[in-house]
């Protein structure tokens, strides 16, 4: 009886679904700054290759450094003023983000799972940690990424699975 009990528990503790199952591989980079390697990053989406605005999309990263959440909320505001993002919604939004991400540890992983509806989840490398309801946000943190005006087009042609 003990021994079905155990492997009862390990199933469903080994259930969690991970937040890219279903998704297509469009592309990965990595993201370096000087001679720091950041972060490895990897775009999935439901359709066969990258088309913007079609979700569902994730976006993972594993961190390759330790990150103080505030610096991550920080370096995200930086972006969104970078590409010329405005919304009266970004002071919720980083209130949200203060109780959903945690201190980045090298190794850890973070992933956002941007759903037809708009909301968004977010995952560590384990469970869904939060999410964001407002439909507007999964497209704006992404924009980080995926825009057009990005600092990092490089990264972004890897992502989106361009070939230069």
């Amino acid at each position: 009886m003990r021994v079905i009990f155990l492997i009862c528990f390990l199933f469903s503790f080994n259930s969690f679904a991970s937040p890219v199952q279903g998704l297509t591989k469009y592309g990965e980079g990595q993201m370096s700054v000087m001679f720091w390697d950041l972060y490895k990053a990897e775009l999935f989406g439901k359709t066969s290759s990258y088309q913007a605005d079609t979700p569902p999309v994730a976006l993972k990263i594993t961190y390759l450094r330790d990150i103080d959440k505030v610096d991550l909320i920080e370096a995200t505001l930086d972006q969104w003023v970078h590409i010329g993002y405005e919304n009266e919604a970004i002071p919720n939004w980083v209130s949200q983000l203060e109780q959903i991400w945690p201190d980045i540890k090298e190794g850890s992983q973070l992933t956002i799972r941007v759903h037809p509806d708009g909301t968004s989840d977010f995952y560590d490398a384990t469970s869904k940690i939060g999410n964001m309801n407002d439909p507007q946000f999964g497209k704006a943190f992404l924009a980080i990424w995926l825009s057009e005006k990005t600092s990092e087009p490089e990264l972004r042609a890897q992502l989106i699975g361009e070939k230069k």
